[in-house]
């Protein structure tokens, strides 16, 4: 595996090009039935947060998501790897092991783990720094789904949401202009314009709990900024597995052990 120079913004940077590398398709496959599996854990936390949802089914809102999160994550994952063989990114374990290779987890998991219970905790703060400005819920109390719920939608944010997310947009984002601002670059503009994308996307969730608001636009925003930036730096420093590990970690901080102290 051969070094590349490092970038100001995300050191030690490694590109993940190896002669006889899977096919991207495979190594999609393999990225979208986890994140179909994750989909099946994160229903039960959705229909209370979002209690509109709960006018479909659990069987078929679980049909629908699952199959929805699978192709979404196929097809960005399958893009995502193809584009990243291009600069410099990618999921290195995983890719070694379709390869038929036997690499052992790498000891730099644990420190995901760390930093991922520090970005949580982070996380937390600022959004305690925005509670007391809050508008009224639209509900008039917040949904509380149980710390038990929120484990389980833990692997749904680790595993969905960075294939998507990270190895999807971030990369495409990063490939498409590579060319015009260079390598270095692209990877932060990508990093940064896909954790603020990803952040929009929960705007519509956002607005089924509060009126939105330019505070909650901000909220909404901040919170998935801030953590997805921290994700898409570990993502490009050592790899997809990597981001899934740290992201699993801080959603363990936001989703269990918030609203087990809250309880």
């Amino acid at each position: 595996m051969r070094s590349s120079p490092r970038p100001a913004m995300f050191s030690k940077m490694r590109t993940f090009v190896h002669p006889n590398q899977p096919p991207a398709w495979r190594v999609a496959l393999v990225w979208a039935a986890l994140s179909a599996l994750a989909a099946v854990t994160v229903v039960p936390y959705i229909l209370k947060l979002l209690p509109e949802t709960s006018a479909m089914s659990e069987p078929v809102l679980t049909a629908v998501f699952v199959a929805q999160a699978g192709l979404q994550a196929f097809l960005l994952a399958w893009a995502g790897t193809a584009a990243g063989r291009r600069i410099g990114v990618g999921s290195p374990w995983l890719e070694a092991r379709l390869r038929g290779e036997r690499p052992p987890l790498p000891r730099s998991l644990g420190r995901m783990v760390l930093y991922g219970l520090g970005a949580g905790l982070l996380a937390a703060a600022i959004d305690l720094a925005f509670i007391p400005s809050m508008p009224p819920p639209l509900a008039g109390a917040l949904p509380q789904p149980s710390p038990w719920d929120g484990f389980w939608a833990s692997f749904y944010g680790g595993i969905a949401e960075e294939v998507m997310t990270r190895l999807g947009m971030a990369t495409l984002l990063a490939w498409a202009l590579a060319r015009w601002l260079g390598r270095r670059a692209a990877l932060a503009v990508g990093v940064a314009g896909s954790a603020l994308l990803f952040g929009a996307l929960h705007l519509p969730a956002a607005a089924q709990v509060w009126p939105l608001t330019v505070l909650v636009v901000a909220r909404t925003l901040a919170l998935n900024g801030v953590l997805g930036v921290m994700f898409g730096a570990a993502y490009v420093r050592h790899g997809l597995e990597h981001a899934i590990v740290m992201h699993f970690a801080a959603d363990l901080v936001l989703h269990v052990a918030a609203p087990a102290l809250m309880a």
